[in-house]
């Protein structure tokens, strides 16, 4: 079942694309019975590394530390140039030492796997783009972890729930499945795409709704969790992003591409901008990238980096001058829709260090 084929599934079972994206009427909200929503993952694509190097080459090349990763466990991560700046950032998924999934927005995967095939040659080692031979589509909600391993029929006498950080393996009419729970409210499934038509219709079946893939956006961007973009590739140095705050940096790896940079910055407490949680009034939904200003034409403090569109009002992650928050200064965007800031899940002025 190729893009178009998937498409026309999920439009003969209401669904309408803007975008690329998946919308659902939420008509039936109030007599669903439950608040777990089946959500179409199209947006995000996906590189596999596969063979006896991969773990070597991939500790070399990223910020995160995965040879402290247990198999199957995953962990927020990036790619940088030499320079620091991310090319790309991901939820990096282990299934052992020889197999990793790392998961992004579809619009990066192309400059992403460019980027890392070019230090790859010397390893044994796989890198392919999978977005169009697996197919992903997310649960969302309150004790999501348990849910989804009913769902999915993941636990037995040995098998705990799903906890945030962890996958797991599974099988759906004789076909490998994989189910990885990115934080408390978002479970990601990747399935074969011929048999994702079937693995949906049956979880609907069970009374997962069908929900917006903006409700997925929405989820990450509440915990304060970023995506990096085709838009905003090599905009952001790691810190900017929090990610160092997300489990996303290692300090003590060792080196990788990029490292020098950041080590730096993070040691002499260098980093002027980072990022911040915000809404917005409704309108267009501003690009990732987009410049974000002081009043009356003043110059440009900050960057998008993600929003939605919540009904109500856009949400949105931006990376922020530090000062200019703290001096309570008046942020906007280019349209003149003012910034009103929110606050995030996790203590973004934390020293990641102190803890080392």
């Amino acid at each position: 079942m190729d893009q178009q084929q998937w498409q026309d599934f999920l439009s003969s079972r209401g669904a309408r694309w803007v975008d690329g994206a998946a919308h659902f009427s939420q008509d039936s909200d109030s007599t669903s019975g439950t608040d777990i929503q089946l959500i179409d993952l199209s947006p995000l694509g996906a590189i596999a590394v596969t063979g006896p190097d991969s773990q070597k080459f991939l500790q070399g090349q990223l910020t995160c530390d995965l040879v402290k990763l247990p198999d199957e466990h995953l962990t927020l991560g990036s790619h940088c140039n030499p320079k620091g700046r991310m090319i790309s950032a991901f939820h990096a998924l282990k299934i052992d030492q020889s197999q990793f999934v790392l998961l992004m927005p579809r619009d990066l995967v192309a400059s992403a796997l460019a980027a890392l095939k070019k230090y790859a040659v010397f390893f044994k080692t796989e890198l392919t783009d999978v977005s169009d031979i697996q197919r992903w589509f997310g649960l969302s909600g309150r004790d999501i972890g348990t849910a989804a391993s009913h769902l999915l029929c993941l636990s037995n006498s040995s098998d705990t729930d799903l906890i945030p950080g962890q996958l797991r393996g599974f099988d759906h009419n004789g076909h490998p499945a994989l189910a990885a729970m990115l934080n408390e409210r978002c479970v990601a499934i990747q399935v074969p795409c011929e048999q994702a038509a079937d693995l949906w219709q049956k979880l609907e079946g069970n009374n997962a709704r069908p929900g917006d893939y903006s409700h997925w956006q929405q989820q990450l961007i509440e915990a304060g969790i970023p995506q990096v973009h085709q838009s905003s590739s090599e905009m952001f140095i790691p810190q900017m992003l929090n990610l160092h705050l997300l489990g996303g940096v290692n300090f003590k790896k060792g080196c990788y591409t990029g490292q020098e940079v950041v080590a730096r910055m993070q040691y002499l407490g260098a980093a002027k901008r980072r990022m911040y949680r915000a809404k917005i009034d409704k309108g267009d939904i501003p690009q990732a990238g987009a410049e974000i200003f002081t009043p009356a034409g003043g110059s440009s403090v900050g960057n998008l980096v993600q929003a939605c569109d919540t009904g109500d009002e856009i949400e949105l992650l931006a990376v922020l001058t530090k000062s200019k928050v703290a001096d309570g200064e008046s942020l906007q965007l280019s349209d003149g829709r003012v910034l009103e800031l929110l606050e995030l899940p996790y203590d973004a002025d934390a020293d990641p260090l102190a803890s080392d």
